[in-house]
């Protein structure tokens, strides 16, 4: 056995010990919010374990071990005067408060949905082939949709949608839209809502997102938006389409050559095609260095993003940081896109936004 330095070993053991305690707290942080716990502290303020239980209406024994469990990894505050715990007010955003821009409660429900799956990775890596979104389940659909959703209902129209040079006039006077990779259907949703006049038709390939969709889209009201199997009902080729949106969704896809495409014939000569995808750089070096994001995106990559572009034995596999700038320019362009413009947007820290037209 080679000899180590011992101080150098007792680091790294930390750090890893640190992410087998991360992995840990993901699934109790989602009982969490899913029980209501950081909900009703954020409410009531401080409270000791029999005041959150009386208030959740749980068992006074398991809430008071998940509240030592929360204080140890310094998510909840623990006041030893009087043995109450409260949240921060950092805490009450990123825990509590779904409307919140930092939030991050979906991407824990998106991290334990995807632990089902890990029993079957070892075939994944032996055969080249990945899971589909399905294949992770519907808890992973609505975890994906929490992630994105605060964006798509909250900053989309307002915010996003005018930095792109006449869209808001031409979707005011009435145009026919594609939102390819609709998910759960809050950005078609949201831009239905503004838009009357406007068309618009989701597409996907979950049929879990498609049941939420469904489910949305009546829980809303609005009358002016379809869904569409993309399997069954794909986009058509007759440059009917005024505008089409993706969303995170190139560097998910199998194929996402022929997406591109398919994006191009559907889309008028005096089309939009606003494309929103992750940040990231065009090699991994550059990415190990300066990319901050690196080291989740490409644990989503091998557990979510790359797996599902892998999905099908010829699958591309572009994975999570995948459809950089770079290559966007590129594979745009080979489709028959002539004007590509980023747009900023400096309140998403994840994804870049891009204006392409024919």
């Amino acid at each position: 056995m080679s000899e180590h330095n011992p101080e150098a070993l007792q680091a790294f053991a930390g750090q890893v010990s640190a992410s087998v305690t991360g992995g840990l707290n993901c699934a109790l942080t989602l009982l969490g919010d899913q029980l209501g716990l950081y909900r009703s502290l954020s409410a009531a303020g401080p409270m000791n374990s029999a005041e959150l239980a009386e208030s959740t209406r749980l068992s006074e024994r398991w809430v008071r071990e998940w509240l030592y469990q929360q204080a140890c990894i310094k998510q909840i505050e623990y006041r030893e005067s009087d043995d109450r715990f409260f949240l921060s007010e950092e805490a009450k955003a990123v825990l509590a408060d779904d409307r919140h821009p930092a939030n991050l409660i979906g991407m824990f429900q998106s991290v334990v949905a995807i632990y089902d799956s890990v029993d079957t990775l070892p075939d994944c890596f032996r055969t080249g082939i990945g899971h589909s979104y399905d294949d992770k389940g519907e808890n992973c659909a609505c975890g994906i949709e929490r992630m994105t959703k605060r964006f798509q209902t909250d900053q989309l129209v307002p915010d996003l949608l005018p930095r792109l040079d006449g869209l808001v006039e031409m979707l005011q006077n009435g145009v026919k839209v594609a939102d390819v990779g609709c998910g759960g259907a809050s950005s078609t949703i949201a831009m239905a809502k503004v838009f009357p006049e406007s068309q618009f038709i989701g597409y996907d390939i979950s049929m879990h997102a498609l049941n939420r969709a469904r489910n949305n889209i009546n829980a809303a009201g609005v009358k002016n938006v379809t869904l569409h199997n993309a399997i069954d009902n794909p986009l058509p080729n007759d440059a009917s389409f005024d505008l089409i949106t993706t969303f995170d969704v190139i560097h998910d896809s199998t194929h996402p050559d022929q997406l591109i495409t398919a994006i191009r014939q559907s889309l008028k000569d005096t089309g939009i095609w606003l494309c929103a995808d992750i940040k990231g750089m065009p090699t991994f070096a550059e990415n190990l260095k300066d990319n901050p994001m690196a080291t989740v995106a490409y644990s989503f990559s091998v557990l979510m993003c790359m797996s599902a572009g892998l999905s099908t034995p010829d699958g591309a596999g572009l994975g999570t940081l995948g459809f950089h700038e770079q290559k966007a320019r590129t594979m745009t362009q080979e489709a028959g896109f002539s004007r590509f413009k980023t747009i900023p947007y400096d309140p998403d820290m994840f994804n870049a936004y891009y204006e392409i037209r024919p």
